[in-house]
């Protein structure tokens, strides 16, 4: 008897220390930066696109860092990013010259395929360009996603920038449009492995996933601290 509580007695200790050394360790590992997926030269990743197509842009060409994202219009995490976090970052870094931000589409469907379209096509549309079309599509994403027509309901987005039934049905109808944006899909997935979204490279490291304005700052403020 004496020998059984003995040994349930070590192993409560056990199990007390190695509670303490687990909760002391979360906190500690809690600050660290998150590991980057994969790491890719910058001049790789900037030549990674399809020539025929402008690459869109916000911040100073020549920011001592360069964020690339890869999103898709349908996609509920970039949502969350461009609806909550996107904003803080481009006040801190974006129009402080610290960070040029490169937003490339990757659909992952014919709907996030058709929005892209249509966000290229606003491009001289509606107030912000390109980034102010993506922001609305993604203010309203929840609305077009689950309409019945969600032609109808994009149609009805395209009609604040300025598009006419003519415009709209133009745009979803330009092949050299498509044929690029599906080139761009090809070369993200065939030389950057990318297969989900949102994506980012910051500076050549890729991180997966949306993360909190805080995790984005922590990362980005330990690349510019690197370089300078």
């Amino acid at each position: 008897m004496r020998t059984a509580k003995i040994g349930a007695l070590c192993i409560a200790v056990v199990f007390v220390v190695g509670s303490v050394f687990f909760y002391t360790k979360s906190r500690n590992s809690s600050n660290a930066l998150p590991l980057p997926y994969s790491m890719i030269d910058v001049d790789i990743l900037l030549a990674a696109s399809p020539h025929a197509m402008e690459e869109i842009s916000i911040g100073r060409q020549d920011a001592p860092l360069t964020i690339v994202e890869y999103a898709s219009m349908t996609c509920f995490h970039c949502a969350e990013f461009h609806n909550k976090t996107f904003k803080k970052i481009e006040d801190k870094y974006i129009k402080t010259g610290k960070v040029r931000f490169i937003f490339r589409e990757f659909p992952l469907d014919s709907v996030s395929t058709t929005a892209s379209m249509l966000a290229r096509c606003a491009e001289n549309r509606v107030k912000g360009g390109y980034f102010g079309f993506v922001s609305m599509l993604f203010k309203k994403q929840n609305d077009w996603i689950e309409s019945k027509n969600y032609r109808e309901s994009m149609f009805n987005m395209a009609k604040v920038a300025g598009f006419s039934r003519d415009d709209f049905d133009s745009c979803l109808g330009n092949q050299s449009i498509l044929n690029d944006i599906k080139t761009g899909n090809k070369i993200a997935v065939e030389k950057l492995l990318i297969n989900s979204t949102p994506s980012f490279f910051i500076g050549g490291n890729l991180y997966l996933g949306d993360m909190s304005e805080e995790v984005f700052s922590k990362i980005i403020d330990s690349m510019i601290e690197k370089d300078s």
